[in-house]
């Protein structure tokens, strides 16, 4: 439960930095965005490290880091793309869509008293 409300946080606190009315308030959402990268990565390798055979711990938590990786690069890569074709607002609201999308599509956790 709590990996999807860090991304929900995130993804709020970089939606409205594209509505930011000044630089003091977008360098505020942006870095109250940035307030849930640690937690929410830290979250993610303790699930990955949960759920995974004792023997694939390591490639749960390497899977992590790839998508943490890959997901950095992309945005890099939109950030040099993105602000020359739409405006500031739509660029915010577009690097804040993956993690809303993770909040639709995340599933309840299953615990070992639910299998019974």
């Amino acid at each position: 439960m709590r990996l999807p409300l860090l991304a929900a946080s995130s993804g709020a606190a970089l939606a409205a930095a594209g509505l930011a009315g000044n630089l003091v308030v977008l360098a505020a959402l942006v870095g109250l965005a940035g307030l849930f990268v640690a937690p929410a990565l830290t979250t993610a390798y303790l699930i990955a490290d949960e759920t995974a055979a004792p023997g694939a711990r390591t490639q749960a938590g390497a899977w992590v880091n790839t998508a943490f990786n890959l997901a950095n690069s992309a945005g890099a890569a939109l950030s040099g793309v993105l602000p020359g074709r739409v405006s500031l607002a739509w660029c915010f609201a577009i690097i804040a869509l993956p993690a809303v999308a993770m909040v639709a599509t995340a599933r309840p956790a299953r615990r070992s008293g639910d299998l019974a």
